[in-house]
């Protein structure tokens, strides 16, 4: 039997009728608190998640899901401490203290421009050498959350950022002077190493900056041109530069309530978990795709780099990433950053690798990568202790 069968006639007797869960058995409900928008990427996965571990745990394990209540994303990290929400989706990158271990391999995606192969499979790739790195081969990362009271799970990882301007780059030199907004440190130096000034906003700012002439381009992915209807300001989409995505995401359960479950249930809920990373990853490619070409078709100019940009873009990635051991050694006092970084590399080479030659058709498919090369490796009985 597939781990990961076809979910829309999986989970048609449970839309109908429901699980019958029997006297002997207390069902247990948990709650999930999202910190994304209802009918967001992020929401839709969480739907499918919930379903699949009730059907899982034959309605033992039940979700209810808070699309944008509960808890928002800033609050995130400390509501699942506390115990306010069981599960949440806590974005490191929003706490930099807390997480480091884990922020240091997010900062390290731009190793993706080193590579052309897995086009369109970025996210995938990445968010699967992030959760392998983690969960399997840094004890540090997953410590990290222990101390916030909580369990790291992954969830994915976004689409290659590109340049989306108001005019179009396609040499170095048409970076120097212009302004970008950048949404990670790793971008920020990037814009700084070819000239250029990097502008910090919130996603909803940027839309208006571009508009007005406040910046000249946003570092995004694609999906962003709908999530915030940037097609409309954008008028030149640079592709594959600077490349990197984002996957400093993290499915968090409490340690209180992942305790709480019995073995049996633990595994149902990580295969739950492997399915929501894939899903999440999958329809942010799928909305970044269309989006790209809802932008395409209403007249914004897809703009190819020179080479000689690309060679210049690899060329600081080689040599960012020492830079990047330096900082978290400095700034959080990190031991063996260095190592830390030579154990992602060749987990990156592999999920490359592994996504260019997979046959994909739908989330299922790579959920049942995800299940294996990482999830199904984890010690349900020892995680967390």
């Amino acid at each position: 039997m597939a781990v990961f069968p076809k979910l829309k006639k999986a989970l048609l007797p449970i839309a109908l009728a429901g699980m019958a869960v029997t006297a002997s058995v207390q069902a247990k409900e948990l709650n999930y608190a999202l910190g994304f928008p209802p009918n967001s990427a992020v929401d839709d996965a969480a739907k499918i998640f919930a379903e699949f571990l009730k059907q899982e745990t034959n309605g033992e394990i039940t979700v209810r899901n808070y699309a944008m209540s509960l808890l928002n994303l800033a609050e995130m990290s400390d509501g699942v401490r506390d115990g306010i929400t069981d599960i949440g989706n806590v974005l490191t990158p929003y706490f930099p203290r807390q997480y480091p271990h884990a922020n240091m391999a997010a900062e390290l995606s731009m190793l993706l421009a080193l590579d052309s192969r897995a086009e369109g499979r970025q996210g995938m790739a990445y968010g699967g050498a992030m959760g392998e790195f983690i969960l399997l081969n840094c004890d540090d990362c997953i410590r990290d959350f222990i101390q916030q009271g909580q369990l790291y799970l992954p969830m994915g990882a976004t689409p290659e950022y590109q340049l989306l301007c108001t005019s179009p780059v396609t040499k170095p030199e048409d970076l120097t002077g212009q302004r970008l907004r950048v949404a990670g440190a790793q971008w920020s130096r990037w814009a700084a190493h070819f000239g250029a000034t990097s502008v910090s906003l919130t996603g909803n700012e940027v839309y208006e900056a571009l508009g007005q002439g406040v910046v000249d381009c946003t570092v995004q992915s694609n999906p962003e041109l709908g999530n915030f209807g940037l097609k409309d300001v954008v008028t030149d989409i640079t592709v594959g530069i600077p490349g990197g995505v984002f996957s400093g995401g993290s499915m968090s359960i409490g340690l209180g309530p992942w305790h709480a479950l019995s073995l049996e249930h633990r595994k149902g809920f990580l295969k739950a978990a492997s399915l929501l990373m894939a899903d999440v990853t999958w329809r942010y490619q799928e909305y970044g795709d269309r989006d790209f070409e809802e932008a395409k078709n209403s007249g914004v100019n897809i703009v190819e780099p020179s080479d000689a940009l690309i060679e210049a873009s690899r060329a600081f990635v080689e040599a960012d990433v020492p830079q990047i051991a330096n900082a978290y050694t400095k700034q959080y006092g990190m031991e063996n950053a260095e190592a830390k970084i030579e154990a992602l590399r060749p987990l990156v080479a592999k999920w490359v690798a592994l996504m260019d030659s997979a046959e994909l058709n739908n989330a299922e498919d790579l959920a049942a990568i995800y299940w294996e090369e990482i999830f199904s490796k984890i010690d349900v009985e020892q995680y967390g202790q």
